[in-house]
């Protein structure tokens, strides 16, 4: 499917653009899925040839074919009912999960599609599964005396702890799945759920994915409890005469490695002179991202619904803050130069409400240039121009909410050449490789930094409120096991509090036009808090003057007292005072207690409903 969308992509898309004409890629009929089927009418009743054309079909697409069977009898084409007449295979590229069943058996049929494969602990589980399930049925025939009843009773027992052995072992063991992944990765992409449910077959990674399906519920949960909790908070529009365009865009492992004073002391040149200038003018703060190096989708989708980590596949239309915008009449949109699939994006942005998003499939690509790709992606420059061109082509007539997602600073960064041409830090002290790994980074920051000031520039005369947000998912791998952080003398030790908070600290701003300071009366200057990325959108809210919903209001409350909570267990008490790096760092804590460990509570509480229970509006 994969080899298949590529040459789709790449040489039939443009020939059908160029052919009809169209004037959007939006207009080209894009590609869901490929049917390969072959006829046997001349092997029917032949088991050895239909087999034969089984494998070869399986071999060709990588999935075990299914056969055909002909509907009713034909004389004429000596066809009876019943007899095998075709074999065929469907590729698709999102795989049924347990969640499916929540949404009346979407993707039931899409069991027979895969080749399954077992590691041998699996063999050792059946095999154990099987000899109690027949000491079972021996013993409840009857084959033991009615006065050793408790035998009976041992063996249910005995079969109930196999199965839950089976689950804790090996099914539901989200550790063994992931470390699967891991020890196959060239072999197949680890992050395309097709892939990875081909690589170890259907009934593991389908039983993998009912823990996902039937989370747990918080301590202290009931439907009445939420209901009472996000009660206390009504529902608020966006006050009319209010409702300026808010643009938003995370920046792939954009970090400010500057706020290290041996990082900063070492500069001979400043990469982030472009993005502090931006800071000076806006509201800017700290996140304390869940993961470094990786886990974008995490400090994504936070911001997006304002649920923590983490973040589930969104198999049916959720409440989120983009469906929010969506009922206040705004459009939804944005953009991402990777791939469709990746996380998931393409069927999960528009199950949160967005309208249109485009990706580097079918949009992005016919964008490239030899002078703009990175990798087969648009750099930042070409991202940000066509983000500013989305802009101009938009519909007046209503506000924009944009979400976007750049690509620019995604690792690997070159251990071996200056990609930027740049030094921005000395060879002095530090291996060749740390040199070049970090100078590469330091030098895509600096064009990043660039591109986001040109953005800002654009809008600055715009009669068009506009309100920015930018902010980094998280902190780039800097060397195996961030040892080049320590070369440079930072903290990365997660045992300690300063460490944690070097590692997965990254910066948020948000900056506004002089229309939409007119219209919210409003300054979008200062320093604002260090929080969870879950929080974010509620703090732009703030700097807006909006209460917002409810469920975001109960948020508001939460942050005030419990601004970070990390899926590490790791959390930020509010103090009194303003915000610094210092306070931050001796602050973080790993218990709660008292009025903090009521607000995470009730936070969970309301979140779990919010975003299990509660139907998103249509």
């Amino acid at each position: 499917m994969a080899r298949l969308k590529v040459k789709y992509t790449e040489e039939i898309a443009p020939a059908l653009m160029n052919k009809f004409q169209y004037k959007s890629v939006m207009q080209i009929p894009k590609l869901s899925k490929v049917i390969v089927n072959v006829g046997c009418g001349e092997s029917k009743g032949n088991a050895k040839e239909i087999e034969a054309i089984c494998k070869d079909i399986a071999t060709i697409t990588g999935q075990k074919p299914i056969t055909t069977k002909a509907r009713k009898s034909v004389a004429n084409f000596k066809v009876r009912e019943g007899e095998t007449v075709g074999v065929k295979v469907t590729l698709r590229g999102d795989p049924f999960v347990a969640e499916d069943f929540l949404t009346i058996g979407e993707g039931a049929g899409i069991i027979g599609q895969y080749t399954l494969h077992f590691p041998a602990m699996f063999f050792v589980g059946i095999a154990l599964i099987a000899a109690g399930t027949i000491v079972l049925h021996r013993w409840a025939r009857g084959r033991v005396p009615k006065k050793r009843w408790w035998l009976r009773v041992l063996a249910l027992v005995l079969i109930v702890l196999l199965g839950f052995g089976a689950w804790e072992l090996w099914y539901g063991n989200t550790d063994l799945y992931d470390s699967m992944m891991e020890a196959n990765t060239s072999l197949f992409n680890v992050w395309k759920d097709a892939e990875n449910y081909a690589s170890k077959g259907f009934v593991y990674s389908f039983l993998n994915s009912l823990a996902e399906a039937m989370p747990q519920k918080p301590d202290g949960y009931s439907a009445r409890k939420a209901e009472d909790l996000l009660s206390a908070y009504p529902e608020a529009d966006i006050p009319e005469g209010q409702r300026v365009n808010v643009i938003a865009t995370m920046l792939e492992s954009f970090s400010d490695l500057s706020v290290f004073g041996t990082v900063s002391d070492r500069f001979v040149q400043d990469p982030y002179a472009d993005f502090h200038a931006l800071q000076a003018e806006s509201y800017t703060g700290t996140l304390i991202s869940d993961t470094i190096g990786g886990g974008t989708i995490n400090a994504e989708r936070a911001f997006l619904t304002g649920y923590s980590y983490p973040q589930p596949r969104y198999r049916r239309d959720t409440e989120s803050f983009v469906r929010y915008f969506l009922e206040q009449g705004y459009e939804t949109e944005g953009g991402h130069p990777g791939y469709a699939w990746f996380y998931s994006r393409e069927k999960i942005n528009e199950r949160l409400g967005f309208e249109t998003y485009h990706f580097l499939d079918g949009y992005y690509e016919n964008l490239l240039t030899d002078e703009n790709s990175l990798d087969g992606h648009p750099n930042d420059e070409a991202f940000f121009a066509e983000r500013a061109e989305s802009w101009e082509a938009r519909d007046p007539s209503k506000p924009c909410f944009s979400f976007s997602v750049s690509y620019q600073g995604h690792s690997p960064y070159a251990d071996d050449t200056l990609v930027w041409g740049e030094t921005y830090i000395p060879h002095d002290g530090i291996s060749d490789a740390a040199y070049y790994t970090v100078n590469n980074y330091l030098g895509s920051v600096a064009s990043t930094g660039k591109q986001l000031a040109a953005y800002v520039d654009s809008f600055r005369d715009d009669p068009e409120p506009v309100v920015l947000v930018f902010f980094g998912d998280h902190k780039p791998t800097l060397g195996a096991g961030n040892s080049f952080y320590e070369e440079l003398g930072v903290n990365v030790q997660e045992g300690t509090a300063e460490g944690l908070y070097h590692l997965y600290t990254t910066p948020y701003l948000i900056w506004a036009n002089d229309a939409a300071k007119a219209v919210l009366g409003q300054g979008f200057t200062g320093t604002g808090p260090t929080i969870s990325p879950c929080y974010l959108m509620s703090v732009l809210f703030d700097c807006c003057g909006w209460d917002g919903p409810s469920w975001m209001q109960l948020q508001r409350q939460t942050r005030a007292v419990l601004p970070v909570m990390q899926s590490r267990g790791i959390y930020l008490v509010a103090q009194d005072g303003a915000p610094s790096a210092e306070k931050d760092v001796a602050s973080l804590t790993y218990t709660l207690e008292g009025d903090a460990l009521q607000a995470e509570q009730n936070y969970a509480i309301a979140e779990y409903y919010v975003r299990r229970i509660h139907p998103a509006k249509s």
